[in-house]
C-alpha cells in the first residue's frame, strides 16, 4: 500500500477537531436552548403563529445538529474500531445536502420570518393531504384502512385549523397553496437581489455537487464508489481520506453557514462568536473563506 498522502501535510496546516469540535458543538448547543426558552416571539406580530414559528425553527435545529453530528460520526478519525470501516465515512456526503437544504430553508426564511413560516406550513399541509388523497385511491375500498384513514384525516382536520387553512384553500389545495419551493426555485420567490445571487452561488458550488452524491450522476458515483475499482486499488485509502476530510470541512463550513443565518433572523447577539470559528476554519479551508466573504462577513458585522 501507498504511503498515506496525508502524511505530507505539514502539522501546522491540519486543523484538529479538538480545536474547533468543542466550541462548534457549543455553539450548537446556544442556540438550541436560546430557540427554546428565549424565542423573540415579539417578531411575529400575528400570535397565533407565534408557537408555531418557534416549533418549527427549534425541530429545523435539531435537524441540523443531528445531520452534522451523524456526519462527524461516519468521519471520525480517531477511532480504533476495526468495525468502522474508512470507506463508511463516504456515505456522510450525501448528509451534506441535507444540511445545505437547510440552509437555503433559512435563508429564504429569513426575508420575511412569519409570512414564510405560515407558507412553510401551508404548503406541508397541502402535501400531506396529496398524499391523504392518493392513499385514498388506491385503498379507500379496503376495509383493512379505515383505521388508518380516521387517524389521517383527524391529523389532517387538526392541522386546517392550526395552520389557518381556508375553505378555498381545504377545498383546492393545488390552486390555492402555494408549494413549498425547492433551493432551485427559491431564488425566483426572494425579493432582494444579494440573496437571489447568494442562492445562485450555493445552488452551482455546492448543492448541485451534493445531489450528485445523492442521485448518483455519472459524477456523484465516480465520488462515491470508484475507489472500489481495482483501477484505483494503490490509492483507494488516499482518495477516501481526502474526501473524508472535505466531508467533514463542508459539514462544519455549512453548519456555521447555518447558524450565521439563524443569527440573522432571531438577534441572539453571538455574532462575534460565529466570527471567531469562521476566522478558524477559513485559516485551514479556503472554501470556507470564500463562502463567508460571500455573504456572512456582510451579516454578521
Amino acid at each position: 500500500m501507498n504511503k498515506d498522502g496525508f502524511n505530507s501535510i505539514p502539522e501546522d496546516k491540519t486543523l484538529s477537531h479538538k480545536v474547533v469540535g468543542p466550541k462548534v458543538n457549543d455553539l450548537i448547543e446556544f442556540y438550541v436552548n436560546k430557540i427554546d426558552r428565549e424565542f423573540p416571539f415579539k417578531q411575529i406580530k400575528d400570535k397565533n403563529w407565534r408557537g408555531m414559528s418557534r416549533v418549527i425553527l427549534l425541530t429545523l435545529v435539531y435537524v441540523a445538529k443531528n445531520t452534522y453530528r451523524s456526519i462527524l460520526f461516519l468521519c471520525d478519525m480517531v477511532s480504533k474500531d476495526p468495525a468502522r470501516k474508512i470507506e463508511y465515512s463516504l456515505s456522510a456526503i450525501p448528509l451534506l445536502r441535507v444540511i445545505m437544504e437547510e440552509v437555503f430553508t433559512v435563508a429564504f426564511i429569513s426575508e420575511n420570518l412569519e409570512e414564510r413560516i405560515k407558507q412553510y406550513c401551508k404548503a406541508g399541509w397541502r402535501e400531506t393531504k396529496e398524499e391523504y388523497d392518493r392513499f385514498l385511491a388506491c385503498y379507500g375500498k379496503d376495509k383493512n384502512w379505515i383505521s388508518w384513514f380516521n387517524k389521517y384525516k383527524e391529523h389532517l382536520n387538526e392541522t386546517t385549523g392550526l395552520f389557518g387553512i381556508t375553505s378555498a384553500e381545504a377545498a383546492n389545495p393545488k390552486k390555492n397553496i402555494l408549494s413549498w419551493p425547492t433551493p432551485g426555485q427559491m431564488k425566483k420567490h426572494v425579493d432582494s437581489s444579494v440573496l437571489k445571487d447568494f442562492m445562485q452561488y450555493l445552488q452551482d458550488w455546492y448543492y448541485k455537487q451534493f445531489s450528485q452524491a445523492v442521485h448518483l450522476t455519472y459524477p456523484g458515483l465516480a465520488v462515491m464508489g470508484s475507489h472500489f475499482l481495482p483501477t484505483y486499488a494503490d490509492k483507494s485509502e488516499d482518495i477516501v481520506k481526502k474526501l473524508r476530510s472535505d466531508c467533514a470541512f463542508h459539514s462544519i463550513t455549512l453548519i456555521l453557514a447555518y447558524f450565521s443565518e439563524i443569527e440573522h433572523i432571531l438577534k441572539f447577539q453571538h455574532k462575534k462568536e460565529l466570527k471567531y470559528l469562521w476566522t478558524i476554519v477559513s485559516e485551514y479551508w479556503g472554501i470556507a473563506q470564500e463562502l463567508y466573504d460571500k455573504r456572512y462577513q456582510n451579516l454578521l458585522r
